[in-house]
């Protein structure tokens, strides 16, 4: 968690949120209190991360969106994930850039979905 601190700092993202939740466990159970907390509902919910299994799989499990940014090296652990290739509720987006695109995709797969 220390690690996860430094790396906002580094980046300076503090002061860009109103709050910054940094989670232990990165699974259905977590991501699910996290929400409640919010009163957000899972459907409109977009988890953004590098791995499949610890950061979009545990969302969409849960009903929620995923925007899969893969970085260069994978820990091999990471590579096993129940993420089908054709998840309709995952977007590539192969860097940060391409993140407004991959929601606007989102938003319209949302919109056909009701």
């Amino acid at each position: 968690m220390f690690h996860q601190e430094a790396k906002i700092k580094l980046a300076k993202l503090r002061d860009l949120f109103p709050r910054i939740e940094i989670v232990s466990e990165k699974d259905p159970e977590t991501y699910a209190r996290v929400l409640e907390e919010f009163d957000l509902p899972i459907k409109r919910f977009v988890m953004v991360g590098n791995s499949l299994r610890s950061d979009i799989e545990p969302v969409i499990t849960l009903g929620g969106w995923g925007i899969h940014t893969p970085y260069a090296v994978t820990w091999a652990h990471e590579t096993q994930h129940g993420v089908a290739d054709d998840e309709p509720r995952m977007v590539d987006a192969p860097t940060a850039f391409d993140w407004p695109q991959a929601l606007r995709t989102i938003e319209a797969k949302a919109a056909q979905a009701g």
